[in-house]
């Protein structure tokens, strides 16, 4: 959706080149610092900031309807460090959920638990695909022309922004009031463990 509100609507293919590129310097940048930040603030805590965050920005997107291509790079890169943070540390969230089922049921299901999320993660990939073709064709695309309609161009944008916007603020709200595996919990977690695997050893 990107690439065609970029190059059919504001009409610039080197923000394009911009917003493409920026996502490795975003990570490379997080990664030296992210894995300390985490540890003081809670991967759960993050997440759910960095979500609402991205959320709020493509929000703000949509309602400013923004005409000029680096306005609209440069507020998309800014979500990017957002959805960045929260794909780096959906990896540690994996330990902290096998530490909790060892908690909760005494047995470390590392495989399982790994299994089920690449699973989830292949499904809503393939998903996510196939919804962006077919929200294409709802709204009337025609990739046979390199002009659309002012209403199918404006429908990108809409959708380009304000559903992103909707999504990222629900992962958010779903960590903040679903996910219970906040910082405190985390470290309490790690105690009991520390404790149990004490006791077996000895």
């Amino acid at each position: 959706m990107d690439f065609l509100l970029l190059t059919q609507i504001l009409n610039n293919i080197g923000a394009l080149s911009v917003y493409s590129a920026a996502a490795l310097p975003i990570s490379l940048v997080l990664v030296t610092f992210l894995a300390k930040l985490s540890g003081k603030v809670g991967k759960k805590e993050i997440g759910t900031i960095s979500m609402i965050f991205t959320g709020a920005l493509y929000c703000l997107v949509f309602v400013l309807r923004v005409r000029n291509p680096w306005v609209y790079v440069s507020i998309t890169v800014l979500a990017t460090v957002g959805i960045s943070a929260f794909n780096m540390l959906i990896w540690a969230n994996i330990t902290d959920i096998i530490d909790y089922q060892e908690v909760l049921t005494g047995k470390r299901d590392d495989a399982t638990i790994y299994g089920v999320y690449s699973f989830s993660r292949k499904i809503g990939q393939a998903l996510a695909g196939g919804l962006g073709g077919f929200i294409l064709t709802f709204i009337g695309y025609n990739s046979a022309t390199s002009t659309q309609t002012v209403a199918v161009t404006e429908s990108i944008y809409t959708v380009s922004t304000i559903l992103p916007g909707i999504c990222y603020i629900g992962i958010g709200l779903i960590l903040a009031f679903a996910y219970p595996l906040s910082r405190k919990v985390v470290e309490e977690n790690s105690t009991k463990l520390a404790k149990i695997h004490k006791s077996k050893a000895v």
